[in-house]
């Protein structure tokens, strides 16, 4: 049987090679927008990384509301006192603002606390002073000098990244709307949400740079190996056109992007070049004695064998963390597992037809030059 496909394979490729070079274009188009789903696939929340269909997970996500786990924090901090009537009045006003956010359920402030015991906000600072002072909820909203104050804003957000980057946003926007009332607080803005947030922000970059900084060591270490940029170049196609037809599939599978799963693009490139050098190094060997048709012949014969073996054995064990209960190992698993068959696909269809159309156009070459 793979006998037969390595026979269609070359008599297919040798004959009909733009044709192939077409298809390979076409599916690569048909599948680039769904890397563009990727980002909203991203989940930086750590909870996310645990079965959701766990009694105690589930409970968890129940009650974080309720019990602060969706807390987040507003710090203000001044060079003056915190408990004036200007800075009352502006935790006041942003309070009143963030009330008006999506998901934001309550908010609590030294202005909130005066006004538990108070109808209005006091002038006289003396006075304010004196009914913070009887209220414990005091020593967690300022500093020991009372140049810093918090506001607590408690959301429901669920551990959505998409819930939590919105809440987080529009409270910045909220705050910044406001600053004519700012009698000079610098803010910053953090709490779980706010640090998801800033994780979703890492994994993008962790992600493009993890996979560049790969893609550059393999290509550096096969153009050690083969000392010419044309072979390098072919054997790296491999990996190129894998990382973008696995991605793509991915964004449209809605696989989640996690911490775990951000090392996928890495591990591919890794394991799937070696399909690359090996299929490279032997059609130059091959077409030492042969003419360019029949080294893509001996070479299909050769390989499809040992390529597909390796793919299935290495795609079988990544596939087996289906079978854990943890999500994000599972997406691990089915996108190392697409991968590397993927992988397999573009050694064995695109990577000869590469070799064969650039071995006659090395032969055009030196007819010219002749």
């Amino acid at each position: 049987m793979l006998e037969k496909i390595a026979k269609f394979l070359t008599k297919t490729q040798t004959t009909k090679p733009s044709l192939y070079l077409i298809a390979t274009l076409i599916v690569t188009l048909a599948i680039l927008p769904g890397m563009g789903f990727l980002i909203g696939n991203i989940e930086p929340s750590l909870e996310k990384v645990l079965p959701q269909d766990v009694e105690e997970v589930m409970l968890m996500n129940q009650m974080r509301a309720q019990y602060g786990a969706d807390m987040m924090y507003v710090v203000l901090e001044g060079d003056f006192d915190a408990r004036s009537y200007e800075s009352l009045r502006y935790m006041d006003i942003v309070g009143e603002k963030l009330l008006e956010v999506d998901n934001v359920l309550d908010i609590t402030s030294i202005s909130t606390i005066i006004l538990d015991y108070n109808e209005f906000l006091p002038i006289d600072i003396d006075q304010s002073k004196a009914i913070l002072k009887i209220d414990p909820r005091t020593e967690t909203m300022l500093n020991y000098d009372s140049s810093v104050a918090v506001i607590q804003v408690r959301t429901d957000t669920g551990a959505s990244a998409a819930r939590i980057k919105q809440v987080v946003d529009d409270s910045k926007f909220a705050i910044e709307s406001l600053e004519d009332y700012n009698p000079g607080f610098k803010y910053s803005i953090t709490g779980f949400g706010a640090i998801d947030k800033a994780t979703f922000n890492v994994i993008i970059t962790d992600f493009a740079k993890i996979t560049l900084i790969s893609f550059a060591l393999v290509a550096f270490f096969v153009f050690l190996s083969f000392r010419t940029v044309k072979k390098t170049m072919l054997a790296l196609s491999v990996v190129m056109i894998t990382l973008i037809w696995t991605l793509g599939i991915t964004g449209y599978l809605q696989l989640t992007i996690t911490v775990v799963t951000m090392v996928a693009a890495a591990m591919i490139m890794g394991l799937g070049i070696s399909y690359g050098i090996h299929v490279v190094h032997r059609y130059y060997e091959l077409r030492k004695n042969n003419k360019a048709k029949q080294a893509i012949g001996k070479l299909q014969e050769e390989l499809i064998r040992a390529l597909l073996g390796s793919s299935m054995t290495t795609s079988a064990g990544f596939l087996a963390l289906l079978f854990g209960v943890l999500p994000a190992m599972k997406n691990l698993g089915i996108i190392l597992g697409i991968g590397i068959l993927l992988t397999f696909i573009v050694a064995i269809g695109v990577l000869p037809v590469l070799i064969f159309k650039s071995d006659k156009e090395d032969k055009k070459k030196l007819k010219n030059d002749i």
